[in-house]
């Protein structure tokens, strides 16, 4: 998944703050995230499974397995490495690039003529990963009609082993050919340089056949979103592109450095407005925003918030079971309007909570909540301050009222939430992890080596002080060098005596801290553990 980006623009201006509106929040806020599963503010987390993720998808139990189902709504896998995994994960998309010839493939031989050529005959690459003069794929001729065949029938069997779809790769709207030196040199077809709109039709000719061949399979387009001049589905080609893909993948989301404040070419307001296209013609985006840093992930999050329909995806880098944020189980219900100006913010409200964006070059913006809100860590705030290119997601704190947060009117009991651990034994699992899988080699996956792990199976119980009922959210962090990152997150109700407990796997050798919030209930106020330190020895 690649393409170039611009370098961003960033102004300072200085410090405003806002004040929302105490009516239409309290509306906001009240109302329990009870919307089905496929509301505006349900959040469909993608993964790339690549071969960093193989110590996840090798060989897990069973809990792994229901894990990976439960919070990966779609995740891009490779063949053959996925193909027996697709029993208990099927909801892949099959990798594929869209005109891709990796170097070391037999059709490097068998057929040099679908191998794109500059003026002086010269084979042309896919102008990514190059150095010394050589890249790892050369760029396929889609003009050529065997091997757009060819090509289909190799997905065709791929997809047979029980994928959800397919993922394709440089379904790049814009030519996207060059030397071994990343350098981008436009190919000579029928004896002429192809031109810029002879390119778009005939990818779009491509991936109508591709449509046209895999009826019923989810089809996915890591396209570009600012082709022909930002020209969008009003090009021919363009629209004939995405009305051949269920989902356009955007690399990097809002999390591309090259966007900008504004209404201009490469505003996030465009970028929106491009989502908005697509959703017009019934078409759905993945928001494939690259930060690892929660406030990064927050921005594409809030993002993806005000422009999704329902059948929108997101994601972020680096979430694994062992390190997975927070603000990705965050579900605000059902939009209950559309995205709109907010002073200079951008936002949006749901039946559980709103979204909050300010975009790139803005003035730093504080926002004064009239009520408290649960931000993604769970963590009861009045206001939140939105740097430029950052954003917010809050929800409510529960039930109730819809001009009170949960549990906090003057004659809700007073609770308190206590947490202890317990070690109840170790476990060892074997794991199979394999070798790089790079996409230089057309997919295939390396030999595997094993690996020991060692689990200590760890209970976590507590109680809340006159609480009978509700839920109880527990956080795990794990110490890795000087900070502390998310492990996992619990989330447990209350029995009849106000009691909880759970059993987790943590790893031996490691420092946590744990910690429980209650998120009250009706007449019962919201309460916090404080945290608590578990040191697990080696054993």
């Amino acid at each position: 998944m690649r393409r170039g980006h611009r370098g961003a623009r960033s102004t300072k201006r200085a410090r405003k703050i806002v004040l929302l509106s105490a009516a239409t929040l309290a509306f906001a806020c009240g109302l329990a995230p009870q919307a089905g599963a496929d509301s505006a503010g349900t959040v469909h987390f993608v993964r790339a499974a690549d071969s960093a993720f193989d110590t996840f998808t090798a060989s897990p139990a069973q809990p792994e397995q229901a894990w990976l189902r439960d919070h990966m709504w779609r995740m891009i896998v490779w063949s053959p490495y996925f193909d027996q995994r697709t029993s208990w994960y099927p909801q892949g998309w099959m990798y594929r690039d869209a005109y891709a010839i990796y170097k070391n493939s037999p059709l490097v031989a068998q057929h040099p003529e679908w191998i794109l050529k500059d003026g002086a005959g010269n084979n042309l690459y896919i102008p990514w990963g190059c150095s010394s003069g050589t890249c790892p794929q050369y760029a396929g001729d889609i003009s050529n009609p065997a091997f757009r065949h060819h090509w289909i029938e190799e997905v065709r069997a791929g997809l047979a082993h029980g994928y959800r779809g397919l993922f394709v790769d440089d379904v790049n709207m814009e030519e996207r050919t060059g030397d071994g030196q990343e350098n981008e040199v436009p190919p000579l077809v029928a004896g002429g340089l192809l031109s810029a709109g002879s390119w778009r039709a005939d990818m779009a000719q491509f991936v109508a056949e591709v449509r046209a061949a895999l009826p019923g399979i989810e089809i996915v387009h890591n396209a570009i979103w600012f082709a022909n001049s930002g020209a969008g589905t009003s090009d021919p080609s363009i629209r004939r592109e995405v009305e051949s893909a269920d989902y356009i993948n955007l690399e990097r989301g809002v999390n591309d450095s090259g966007l900008t404040g504004g209404n201009g070419r490469w505003s996030v307001s465009a970028f929106f407005a491009y989502i908005d296209s697509l959703h017009a013609l019934g078409r759905g985006a993945v928001l494939e925003g690259g930060a690892t840093d929660a406030r990064g992930m927050e921005y594409n999050l809030a993002s993806y918030l005000l422009v999704s329909n329902g059948n929108d995806a997101v994601s972020g880098g680096g979430q694994t079971p062992s390190s997975w944020w927070p603000g990705w189980e965050v579900n605000l219900g059902a939009a209950t309007d559309a995205r709109h100006g907010f002073g200079s913010l951008l936002r949006r409200d749901f039946t559980g909570g709103i979204a909050l964006v300010n975009p790139p070059g803005a003035a730093t913006q504080t926002v004064a909540l009239p009520t408290a809100m649960r931000d993604v860590a769970g963590e009861l705030v009045q206001s939140v301050t939105l740097p430029a290119a950052s954003g917010a997601v809050l929800h409510a704190a529960g039930t109730g009222a819809t001009t009170a947060v949960l549990g906090e009117g003057p004659t809700a009991a007073v609770t308190q939430t206590t947490l202890q651990t317990t070690v109840i034994g170790h476990r060892r699992r074997a794991h199979r992890r394999g070798h790089d899988r790079h996409r230089a080699a057309h997919g295939a996956h390396a030999a595997s080596h094993r690996a020991r792990r060692a689990g200590v199976m760890t209970r976590v119980s507590g109680s809340v002080r006159l609480a009978p009922h509700g839920t109880v959210q527990v956080t795990i962090d794990r110490r890795a060098g000087h900070r502390w990152v998310a492990a996992k997150r619990l989330s447990l109700q209350l029995n009849a005596a106000g009691r909880f407990s759970h059993v987790v796997r943590l790893r031996s050798g490691r420092n946590y801290r744990l910690l429980a919030s209650y998120l009250g209930a009706s007449g019962y106020r919201p309460s916090s553990s404080g945290y608590h330190l578990l040191v697990l020895r080696r054993r």
